[in-house]
C-alpha cells in the first residue's frame, strides 16, 4: 500500500473513532436528561421537590468522601418522615507505565445513590457496615473492637464504629441486630436525627424509590423502639 493510502486509512479510522464517541456522548446527554425529566415529573405528581446541587454534607459519609459529591436530590415524605434519596459520585485517578515507557492516567467515575430519613430524636454517632475480606482478617488476628456488640453472629458479619463506644448499645438494640443478622436491612450511619444508607449506581426508575427507602425506613423504627424503652 502506498504511504499515502496508509496514511488516508489512519485518519479515516481516526475520524470514525472520534465520531463513535461523539455519538456516545449525545446519546448518554439525551438518556440523562430524559432520566432528570422522568424524577421531575414523577416528583411533582407525589409532592416531593427536586433540588441540583443540595447542600448537604451526605458525602461525608459516604465512600470517596465527597462533600461536593451529590448533584440531584429528591426530598419528600414517606412513612410519615421526611426523606431524601440522591445521586452521588466522587472520582479516583490512576497512572500506569506501559513497556514502552509511557505514562498513562485513567479516571473513573463511581456513582451512588444515597437515601437519608430522619428520627424524631437526636442519637449519638454509630455506623454499621458489612465486614469486608480485610476486616474480617484484622478481626481474626486483633480480636473485636470496643465497639462490637457481644453477639458473634452480628460482630463476625458487620462491623460497628462510633467515637464513643460505650453508647453503641443506646442506638444498636437486639431487634435490629437481629434484622442485620437475618440480612434484611441495610448498612446505615447516624448523626444526630439524620440515618443514612447508600447503594452503587444511580436514582433509577422513580417509581422504585418508595421500595428503595422502605428498609432504612425499618431501620428507622427499630433504632426509634429502642431509644424509648
Amino acid at each position: 500500500m502506498e504511504p499515502s493510502a496508509i496514511v488516508i486509512s489512519v485518519i479515516a479510522c481516526f475520524g470514525a473513532a472520534v465520531a463513535l464517541v461523539v455519538v456516545a456522548a449525545v446519546v448518554a446527554a439525551r438518556r440523562e436528561r430524559e432520566r432528570r425529566e422522568a424524577l421531575r415529573l414523577w416528583a411533582k405528581r407525589h409532592g416531593w421537590q427536586v433540588v441540583e446541587k443540595p447542600q448537604v454534607d451526605w458525602g461525608r459519609r459516604m465512600p470517596g468522601r465527597n462533600r461536593r459529591g451529590v448533584s440531584l436530590a429528591l426530598f419528600g415524605t414517606l412513612g410519615g418522615r421526611p426523606v431524601a434519596v440522591g445521586d452521588y459520585s466522587y472520582t479516583t485517578t490512576s497512572t500506569s507505565t506501559g513497556a514502552n515507557g509511557a505514562t498513562q492516567t485513567t479516571t473513573t467515575t463511581h456513582h451512588y445513590v444515597a437515601v437519608v430519613t430522619r428520627l424524631r430524636m437526636p442519637l449519638p454517632s454509630v455506623a454499621v457496615h458489612r465486614r469486608g475480606g480485610g476486616s474480617k482478617l484484622w478481626r481474626s488476628m486483633f480480636g473485636d473492637k470496643l465497639t462490637a456488640v457481644g453477639i458473634e453472629a452480628f460482630d463476625r458479619a458487620y462491623r460497628v464504629n462510633s467515637p464513643d463506644p460505650s453508647l453503641v448499645r443506646m442506638v444498636l438494640g437486639g431487634a435490629l441486630i437481629n434484622e442485620h443478622v437475618a440480612g434484611r436491612v441495610p448498612d446505615w450511619s447516624v448523626e444526630g436525627n439524620e440515618l443514612l444508607t447508600f447503594v452503587q449506581g444511580r436514582i433509577g426508575p422513580p417509581e422504585r424509590i418508595p421500595a428503595q427507602i422502605g428498609p432504612l425506613l425499618r431501620v428507622a423504627e427499630l433504632i426509634e423502639a429502642h431509644a424509648r424503652t
